[in-house]
């Protein structure tokens, strides 16, 4: 028998009707194309090759092409709303067959759950999740990012031989995967071919209640690129040293571990596709764990390397290890923060280091820079981005800064044309865009110490700050271990050259090494704890799409860049070389100069291709 309709019922059918308001559809929905298709166009559609169809299914949904290491927080593109383009790449699944085999590649490749819609469309949709009654007219919503989560569980465990191996990256946002461990451990398990997951930090310590989860990943997915380990988990890192689980990691964060030289060794030797290395207060990582040693495999050759209060490395250790060929290509990016590392012995590092981009220092020094004659002054061939953040932990005196001859050593090393491809300078000095304008040219008083013959040469001027005075011989420090060949050095970065006698400072010299031409940022703040005041932009993509990926691809962007640097709120000094061997400050280089060629309000992509769903107010969404 069938009941009787009743007016309320449809009523309540239709408030849930699933019709997108008028508000949120893009201008000229549901008017005919501009360009419609025809016979021709559908044929070539209809036989493009398969690589060209995923090329284009990308560009809706850009971020299923994420390979980066970074967590569901740190990969967020910024710009439209990502589950509005998974939506739209879901209904070009739709269209046939073969789309569907090729949409599905690049749809469960890089797989985000994300907890809300980044576009106005949110509120809508939240009101319609709202579990009402009639004692409740404003019910509490469900959790949106469970739901996806369970739903993404169901359709993988539903067909793990054709989906589940598709999925190689697996971000899913903090909350999430904090309280969700069980779902997420029942997912994990039909995702073979995994890279990167991201996991609740209890299972990085050991903790009991992840136990579980820790033996699901380690089963369940041995090709994992990206581990952490903080204190407590000193037994589950030692047994990587066996060569049973992960193997194939590329990334390793060590954070707070009780470990001897020795067993780090051992296990950071066994990693022999280790790319990223962090380590934070660790004191077993010492010159022993570098340097190398008889008996015991060689460490890989990293291209990041990223150490912070590990007072047991020095600049021995560091240039034992680019002692070889092999390291000194691969490094490009270098961060020492609180180290053994003096900045007198910077320059070896540097000269050591022939591929390095990106250097950070970070040190709070007690003492002046010292009067000596043997320090040779900072040069790089291959220096981008350089971070020289020294504070002193204690004041000189009522007129100077302990850091003064520091910040001085490094001006006088830009300007005598020590890091031509320098772009970006980060300091803790206020003063110092002023230095780069205010100090003599360098040839005629600091260039002459660059001269690495073995005849001797004058004295330094006494017009030098303290310590400026440079020798003419090169080679290693004082504490650099005496067994490296000098074979494998590679030849300094510093140019010869070739002044005569004369005694005006400020006179030309004949081959003497031109003065620098190239733009300059420099980034600066008072203090370690002060904030930046101006808009950080990189000048040199002013007329072409802004990268806003992470600096980092292995997940380490944050110890890259620089904690706190948010690229939103930093002061920016542009400098530029005069032609008489100085810099001379950008006037109008301001925030609102740098916005041109991207439009006010406009999308960052202008070849992104615009679905259905307009740009930044999608109506569609997948797993909700």
């Amino acid at each position: 028998m069938r009941l009787p309709f009743r007016r309320k019922d449809k009523k309540r059918q239709d408030s849930g009707s699933g019709t997108i308001p008028v508000e949120f559809r893009p201008a000229g929905a549901g008017r005919p194309p501009l360009f419609p298709p025809t016979a021709r166009s559908a044929s070539l559609l209809a036989h493009l090759p398969p690589p060209v169809l995923e090329r284009i299914f990308s560009f809706v949904c850009p971020h299923a092409r994420d390979k980066s290491y970074e967590t569901c927080e740190g990969s967020s593109t910024g710009s439209g709303c990502m589950l509005c383009d998974l939506r739209d790449l879901a209904h070009c699944a739709q269209v046939s067959r073969a789309w569907r085999i090729r949409a599905n590649n690049v749809l469960y490749y890089s797989v985000r759950i994300d907890p809300v819609h980044y576009c106005p469309m949110e509120a809508w949709l939240a009101d319609r999740r709202k579990q009402r009654s009639r004692f409740d007219k404003n019910g509490v919503p469900e959790d949106p990012a469970q739901t996806r989560l369970k739903l993404f569980r169901r359709t993988v465990r539903d067909d793990p031989t054709r989906i589940g191996k598709l999925v190689h990256f697996l971000k899913v946002p903090y909350m999430l995967r904090e309280s969700s461990h069980v779902e997420l451990a029942q997912t994990i398990a039909v995702l073979p071919n995994l890279l990167y997951v991201d996991l609740p930090e209890g299972m990085f310590s050991d903790e009991p209640a992840f136990a579980t989860l820790r033996l699901e990943v380690q089963a369940r997915c041995p090709n994992l690129r990206k581990m952490s380990y903080v204190t407590g988990s000193e037994r589950s890192f030692a047994m990587l040293a066996s060569g049973q689980i992960w193997r194939n990691l590329e990334v390793l964060e060590l954070n707070g571990l009780n470990l001897d030289a020795m067993t780090m060794r051992s296990v950071l030797g066994c990693l022999g596709g280790l790319r990223a290395l962090k380590v934070t207060e660790t004191l077993g990582l010492t010159d022993e764990v570098l340097m190398y040693g008889d008996g015991l495999p060689p460490l890989p050759p990293l291209e990041e390397l990223v150490l912070k209060d590990t007072p047991g490395v020095t600049a021995a250790g560091i240039i034992e290890y680019l002692a070889w060929q092999e390291t000194q290509r691969a490094l490009k990016v270098l961060t020492l923060n609180d180290t053994g590392v003096l900045v007198t012995s910077l320059n070896e590092i540097l000269t050591m280091a022939s591929s390095l981009r990106t250097m950070a220092l970070q040190s709070k020094v007690k003492e002046p820079f010292p009067n000596a004659n043997n320090i040779r002054p900072l040069a790089s061939r291959t220096l981008e981005t350089l971070r020289y953040e020294i504070s002193g932990s204690s004041p000189a005196g009522p007129f100077k800064s302990v850091t003064t001859g520091y910040y001085t050593y490094l001006a006088q090393s830009i300007l005598s044309d020590g890091f031509p491809r320098l772009r970006r300078l980060f300091v803790h000095d206020d003063s110092f865009p002023d230095q780069l304008q205010g100090l003599p040219p360098p040839n005629a008083a600091f260039a002459g110490g660059h001269v690495r013959s073995l005849s001797n040469t004058a004295s330094s001027p006494s017009h030098l700050s303290p310590g400026m005075g440079i020798s003419p011989r090169g080679g290693l420090s004082p504490n650099a271990s005496p067994n490296m060949s000098p074979l494998r050095r590679p030849i300094s970065n510093v140019p010869p050259t070739n002044r005569f006698s004369s005694n005006n400072p400020f006179a030309p010299h004949v081959g003497s090494p031109p003065g620098p031409k190239h733009m300059l940022e420099v980034y600066t703040k008072s203090d370690e704890f002060s904030k930046w005041n101006f808009a950080r932009v990189d000048p040199f993509k002013t007329s072409s799409v802004p990268n806003r990926r992470p600096v980092s691809s292995y997940g380490l962007a944050a110890d890259v860049s620089g904690q706190g640097w948010d690229p939103s709120a930093a002061r920016r000094s542009v400098m530029f070389g005069n032609g008489a061997d100085g810099f001379l400050a950008l006037p109008g280089s301001g925030k609102d100069e740098i916005t041109t060629g991207f439009g006010v309000g406009g999308s960052s992509d202008p070849w992104r291709p615009h679905s259905s769903g307009g740009d930044s107010l999608r109506s569609r969404d997948l797993w909700r």
